[in-house]
């Protein structure tokens, strides 16, 4: 059973904790003894957890947990012609490489141990995929297990509120989501919880007497953690605290320089506005300025050295980040949300089903309603800062215009022991059995709260997107059951026409074609920001994916080979009733008066493009796209030797309209397309037929605009207006504008 603990009566059933701390009595409602945790057993259960959550998770999130720490990474690791896709961020100098170098040695270390152990490539390839994610998991871990920590500091060890901490993190379904992926933003917030855990807290305390002042401070004119002189630590490990704290908060800020709108807001309260009545004595005050700097300096220094390294010359990417993004708001390209999204978007993300009890855990903080049996005194007066913290960063990351709840994610573990306030009021006797009344309600209450967690992590993190990393596994797999058995081995070719940075890439791909060993060449589109444009320009500029979906079918002409791929049992499609294609005949007329093998010139330059990315791209062996785009795509294709090889189920919805429907790929091995359960031998010649008609009959499509709309069905005779109306009502198909055939009333046109 659970107890009360008093001050004649000492606890009997708390394990040793390093912050362990004798407190008044009457707050401490102690967990019953069958919950107590040894704090080893916590964080070997929290790896367990997390290294589940990694190596499971299999949905696409946001490109930059693959472009801003797994590509720099892979290339920090086997070299500059690994295949990594750098991008522009990297080029500008714009982020730090602590993140990606510590995954790259990682990578290093996987590849060490595949060679020792001479492991097959298939089995090299998976223990590369899974390096970061074990890596990630540990972070995510430790996460974890300092949040509760902290939880515990502030409201008691073994106590009702310190464990529920521990069971909001682990039941989060934003962590479940998000904490083992490689965001820079997730090393973030293990770096903060990490640092808020060793913050001098204490330091932040009133100072009433001078007698008060020296029974808890040490020789040195410094407050102790401790609150009873049996259990104060030494100067020493005082000291060593506040370095822990510094030195992660400074390597956070280094890896996103926007971090230090944490500190910054921290050390304004507690350091600054009021020292002199409830804040650190003139020692601490100066000991804080004098290890702030020398922390950020060692920090500062070490990342020096490590971006010497990564870029080959000397460079400070935390000013230019803070001056590309924050100044000039060059981050607006990408996006830009409402003054309110952290209020109406960003805490609902994060907290979810926590969200009410921390609202109401931040009103009884900020309005002096905390009862004093609800923490321990030092925690009393932790708690108002932490909250002033999480209303106080949000407000100032609003004065951006480009947000993402990611960037707020570093005040989750905060707001979970916040949470647990109100969270261990509600729910805190089922743990204790101290209260039989309204048992059966609550008990009902959690068990709601627990399903929908379950069912918000496993949607998003296995269900929402999921095709797009099904695809990179699928390609994977191509290669190596298609290509690298081949006698000689072949370099296998994919194209992606999808929005930019849709796919992780190398990262996931594995097989870096090089000299000695063939592997898998691709291209996709790219969204390169506009850098060193003006204003004008800026408003009229259009990236290569922005140009791509203002006119598919016009862009594959303009930017894709003229001549019809080659399929892999070497005959060359005829391409003369394609879209994109000049006709054959004419192309090899013109060849031939130059003397010059046109399969030589093709081959040269397609190797010019896959050395340099120069020219016209080269027809894949895979070419991928959404399935709102397979109406346009299959009228291009025409004559091009394509079939669909394999659809993903990719989502229900999706917020960006070009990322809709399956993920379809197409091949120019027709005998991979039979291993396909979705694609049939005739699948793409099929929809031709349909297509066509579409085109060129009146009934096959309506006419908007001069232009035919696909949504004709061969075979189907016209339809009254009634019937139209009718079947609309019961299923609305997707319709596309296919610009007019151009190819029909142009002349041949030779690819220059």
């Amino acid at each position: 059973m659970s107890k009360v603990v008093s001050e004649s009566e000492p606890a009997t059933n708390e394990v040793s904790h390093p912050d362990q701390r004798t407190t008044p009595a009457s707050f401490r409602v102690v967990v019953p003894t069958s919950l107590v945790f040894d704090v080893r057993a916590v964080f070997l259960t929290l790896v367990g957890f997390r290294l589940l959550n990694a190596l499971t998770i299999r949905t696409f999130f946001q490109p930059d947990e693959y472009f801003q720490a797994l590509e720099p990474a892979w290339r920090w690791a086997f070299g500059e012609d690994a295949g990594a896709w750098i991008t522009w961020e990297w080029n500008s100098h714009l982020r730090s490489a602590l993140h990606p170098a510590a995954f790259g040695m990682f990578y290093q270390t996987a590849s060490f141990l595949a060679e020792a152990l001479s492991l097959d490539s298939h089995t090299r390839s998976e223990l590369l995929l899974a390096t970061p994610k074990v890596m990630q998991a540990f972070l995510a871990a430790g996460g974890d297990y300092f949040t509760w920590k902290l939880g515990s500091y502030i409201y008691g060890n073994d106590t009702v509120s310190s464990l529920m901490v521990l069971l909001l993190n682990v039941i989060s379904p934003w962590q479940w989501f998000c904490s083992t992926r490689t965001f820079s933003n997730s090393v973030e917030s293990t770096l903060t919880i990490v640092a808020l855990y060793n913050w001098p807290w204490h330091w932040m305390q009133p100072l009433t007497t001078e007698g008060q002042r020296d029974s808890n401070t040490d020789s040195k004119g410094l407050r102790v953690r401790g609150s009873n002189s049996e259990e104060q630590a030494d100067s020493a490990d005082e000291m060593t605290r506040l370095r822990r704290a510094l030195l992660c908060a400074a390597a956070a800020t280094i890896l996103r320089p926007t971090n230090l709108f944490i500190w910054f807001s921290l050390a304004s309260m507690g350091f600054f506005r009021f020292w002199k009545s409830a804040g650190p004595s003139w020692t601490e005050l100066v000991t804080f300025i004098r290890e702030t700097i020398l922390c950020g300096s060692i920090v500062l220094l070490f990342s020096s050295l490590v971006d010497r390294l990564f870029y080959d010359e000397w460079v400070l990417p935390p000013l230019k980040f803070l001056y590309v993004n924050v100044i000039q708001s060059l981050a607006t390209f990408y996006g830009s949300n409402d003054w309110h999204y952290y209020l109406s978007q960003g805490y609902p993300l994060l907290l979810m089903t926590a969200l009410p009890f921390t609202l109401i855990s931040m009103y009884r903080v900020l309005c002096n309603r905390v009862a004093e049996s609800e923490a321990t005194p030092t925690g009393l007066g932790t708690l108002k800062p932490l909250t002033m913290l999480c209303v106080l960063v949000p407000a100032l990351f609003s004065n951006i215009a480009h947000k993402e709840v990611r960037f707020i994610y570093p005040l989750l573990p905060a707001l979970h022991i916040i949470s647990a306030l109100q969270f261990s009021r509600v729910f805190g006797c089922l743990v204790t059995g101290s209260s039989r009344s309204g048992r059966a309600s609550k008990q009902l209450l959690l068990a709601v709260l627990l399903a929908l967690n379950a069912c918000i992590a496993y949607y998003s993190s296995y269900v929402h997107n999921s095709g797009i990393i099904d695809l990179t596994h699928y390609l994977r797999h191509e290669f190596e059951h298609a290509y690298l058995p081949m006698s000689p081995a072949s370099n296998m070719t994919t194209g992606m026409l999808m929005p930019c940075h849709s796919t992780p890439w190398r990262s996931h791909f594995q097989y870096p074609p090089t000299a000695a060993h063939p592997g898998i060449l691709a291209w996709a589109l790219t969204c390169e920001p506009p850098l060193g444009l003006n204003a004008t320009e800026k408003a009229a500029y259009m990236d290569e994916a922005d140009q791509f979906y203002d006119n598919p079918t016009l862009w594959l002409k303009r930017h894709m080979s003229r001549r019809p791929p080659r399929r892999k049992d070497g005959v060359r499609a005829r391409g003369d009733a394609a879209g994109v294609f000049a006709p054959l005949d004419a192309s090899s007329a013109s060849r031939k008066r130059t003397g010059v093998s046109s399969d030589s010139i093709d081959a040269e330059r397609d190797k010019h493009y896959w050395n340099t990315g120069e020219g016209r791209k080269p027809w894949p062996d895979y070419l991928v796209a959404f399935a709102h785009l397979e109406p346009t795509m299959t009228v291009a294709l025409r004559g091009s030797g394509y079939v669909e090889c394999k659809r993903l189920w990719n989502s229900h919805w999706h917020d960006d309209w070009r990322r809709t429907g399956d993920v379809v790929v197409w091949c120019l091995d027709g005998s991979r397309a039979a291993n396909s359960k979705s694609a049939g031998e005739n699948a793409v010649l099929h929809e031709t037929g349909n297509l066509e008609n579409a085109i060129h009959d009146g009934a096959g499509g309506q006419s908007e605009g001069g232009q035919k709309v696909l949504g004709g069905r061969q075979g189907e005779s016209p339809k009254s207006k009634g019937e139209k109306v009718t079947e609309k009502r019961v299923k609305n198909p997707v319709k596309r504008v296919v610009e007019k055939p151009f190819w029909k009333i142009r002349d041949p046109e030779l690819e220059p």
